[in-house]
């Protein structure tokens, strides 16, 4: 047979990570615990059908029969993922990763799965191999290539490159130590040992990739198109792992000429090829949404949410014990690898110290062995996790402190484009490195696309459900997902007020609705968190509406940058007497536009007690703004900037007029290089 399309690429790649063509693919560790004998059975042709939808009028959410969209919301992310008929774990954790280990062991209780170190080896479940139960293995994923079991397995073999490569360091560049720290909590091992089993697990991802294109033709559950974005992302995958083993040569190398170098070079790399990894869990993640009702319960059991996948303490990383010191270092409340604690603590003020703990919810994430049960709002411990591991990464190793200046350098010296057409690259946030950039996008670009651009906290909820005193409903325009509206829908029903009707021009598709219709333009065909009903519109959604007597907030999170569409919205709410706005986004920034605020601030007020931050991503700075109407007494008509503030340099009480480009803070023209909150941005 000839070869298809991608193999001599493929065939080259795993050549040079070691190995060549099926040969390396074949190649196995003694932990596999995953081949089974029996093959799959014959795949039904025909989808069962689907439970008919019920619609519960008294607070606007659908409920649907269980299907894997639907655990979104109900999958807690602090627990390992389990069975929901028997609570069986068919995710489990075997041999050490690069260190000797002859199989990982904890207490049998499920929720304490992989949030306890090993009692065998005493190490973390991160630095064990991730497996597929063989007891639970009835399917041989070699006669179906594309399968829920297939996708899981390429799943779990990024999983166990991207601990090789975030929870090990090689041992021969303790050199570099005084110079720059390995991530916290990572253990020593042989560079030899690190790049095998990196060969061993990336082969395995690319021998999963080559056999779905010799069959996509066969699959009628992942199209063609995305095998060949699975393929490219596996591609790169594959070359940030070659990139990463060069520069662990390199560090491991006699020339102390270059130590400091090699070891930003080592960081870099490492960044870099954890992005990649990603990109290939999120790519087979979206693959799981387009899988029949058939498919469902092992979809639950196998493949982990991306709230769960970065949080569950052992499964894509060290997140309790590594998380938590990472954060008490940060604050300068812990110390590490022979530094004082206060030679890691960020220049942090009492104002901002409070907003990472209280405002951002990441108390909780300090005391390692505090039960964290909250699984209202996944997207929030999604980021609160990222958070954690970019300073694990960026902080706990020094690079934050060796790249800073230079990164701050290069900026003073850059033409800055404050007058270009392109909102994109006028708010552009500079990043230490090209590296670190290519991390920031990885984490907050595919959670905006799967959940939405905005993580709420319970702060922001609550402050909306006050609005609601006084009005019965709230419009979200260009709602997407319809996350947002989704976890307002849930907060307001408990109070016992208000309702919520999502719309968007093109709605992604409902959690159980065919692959039939267009695709959104950010979130694809991301299955809504609630029904997201289709309108061209303020007027046609309001008119939608009418039969209710309902009166209306509009809601509007993250209005596109440089677009009419909130400018538009706002106009028709406007004439039809409205009284309150919320906006969610970043003011005079990454959303919106000019004509948008101005006719806003023309219009209604907002309160400094009404602006409530919220986290953001590295990008663009996140508030939730209140904003109601304008009367003849109206007592705050101060020219306030929301979302901007005041100049952040110290004793400076000036209206901040432009954005710093690291932290996303106010600051006053010609004070940008002052203090040093301007490097706290990671």
């Amino acid at each position: 047979m000839a070869a298809l399309t991608g193999d001599d690429e493929i065939d080259m790649l795993l050549s040079q990570m070691g190995g060549g063509g099926d040969a390396a693919i074949a190649t196995t560790t003694a932990s596999e615990v995953t081949t089974t004998t029996k093959k799959e059975k014959e795949r039904p042709q025909k989808r069962k059908k689907k439970k008919k939808r019920k619609r519960d009028t008294s607070d606007g959410v659908t409920e649907v029969s269980t299907s894997f969209a639907d655990t979104r919301l109900t999958q807690n992310p602090f627990e390992w993922p389990c069975s929901h008929k028997n609570s069986q774990r068919r995710l489990v954790l075997g041999f050490g990763l690069a260190h000797d280990c002859n199989g990982y062991t904890c207490d049998n209780e499920a929720k304490l799965y992989g949030s306890t170190s090993c009692m065998s080896c005493g190490k973390s479940a991160a630095t064990h191999e991730l497996c597929i139960s063989s007891s639970d293995m009835k399917i041989d994923t070699d006669e179906d290539p594309i399968s829920v079991l297939s996708i899981a397995s390429m799943i779990v073999s990024t999983r166990n490159a991207r601990c090789l490569m975030a929870e090990y360091y090689p041992n021969e560049s303790e050199k570099h130590r005084k110079h720059l720290s390995p991530p916290i909590n990572s253990l020593a091992s042989t560079s030899k040992l690190i790049m095998n089993r990196l060969d061993t697990s990336v082969g395995k991802v690319l021998g999963k990739v080559k056999k779905m294109e010799s069959n996509r033709t066969a699959s009628v559950l992942i199209s063609s198109s995305d095998v060949d974005l699975l393929r490219e992302k596996v591609s790169e995958l594959v070359k940030t792992t070659i990139a990463y083993k060069e520069a662990i040569k390199a560090t491991c190398s006699s020339n102390t000429n270059a130590t400091k170098n090699a070891g930003l070079a080592l960081i870099e790399a490492r960044l870099a090829a954890l992005a990649a990894c990603d990109e290939v869990y999120y790519r087979c993640y979206y693959a799981c949404f387009f899988f029949g009702s058939a498919n469902q319960a092992d979809l639950t059991s196998l493949v982990p949410h991306p709230p769960t996948y970065f949080t569950c303490p052992g499964l894509a990383w060290d997140a309790k014990d590594s998380g938590s010191a990472s954060l008490g270092m940060f604050l300068g409340e812990m110390k590490h690898d022979g530094h004082s604690s206060t030679s890691f603590a960020a220049p942090l003020d009492d104002g901002t110290r409070e907003l990472l703990l209280k405002s951002w919810c990441l108390q909780e994430r300090l005391t390692s062995t505090k039960a964290l049960t909250d699984q209202s709002n996944p997207l929030l411990a999604l980021w609160q996790s990222r958070f954690l591991e970019s300073l694990r990464h960026l902080w706990t190793t020094h690079y934050a402190f060796a790249k800073s200046p230079l990164a701050l350098k290069a900026a003073l010296n850059m033409k800055h484009c404050d007058d270009h057409s392109d909102p994109l690259i006028r708010h552009e946030t500079y990043g230490l490195s090209p590296a670190a950039e290519t991390w920031r996008g990885s984490i907050r670009d595919y959670p905006a696309n799967f959940y939405g651009y905005a993580v709420p906290t319970p702060q922001a909820l609550a402050a909306v459900s006050e609005v609601l005193d006084n009005e019965d409903s709230i419009v979200e325009a260009g709602a997407g997902t319809g996350y947002l509206s989704a976890l307002l829908a849930s907060h307001l029903k408990k109070d016992r007020i208000g309702t919520v009707f999502p719309y968007d021009i093109t709605p992604p598709r409902q959690a159980n609705a065919g692959a039939e219709v267009a695709s959104n333009e950010y979130h694809g065909q991301v299955p809504t968190f609630i029904d997201v009903h289709q309108a061209q519109s303020f007027e046609q959604a309001q008119s939608m509406l009418t039969s209710t007597g309902a009166n209306a907030s509009l809601l509007l999170c993250y209005p596109p940058p440089a677009s009419e569409m909130a400018a538009i919205a706002l106009s028709q709410y406007i004439a039809s007497g409205g009284q309150s706005v919320l906006h969610v986004g970043e003011w005079q920034g990454m959303t919106g536009n000019k004509t948008f605020e101005s006719m806003l601030r023309s219009n209604f007020y907002c309160e400094e007690k009404d602006i409530i931050p919220l986290p953001i991503w590295g990008t663009d700075a996140t508030y939730l703004t209140i904003w109601r109407k304008k009367s003849d007494n109206s007592k705050s008509t101060q020219p306030f900037s929301p979302a901007i503030g005041y100049c952040s340099a110290a004793q400076c009480s000036n209206l901040a007029r432009r954005r710093c480009r690291f932290a996303r803070g106010g600051w006053r023209a010609g004070e940008v290089s002052k203090g040093g909150k301007l490097l706290r941005y990671l």
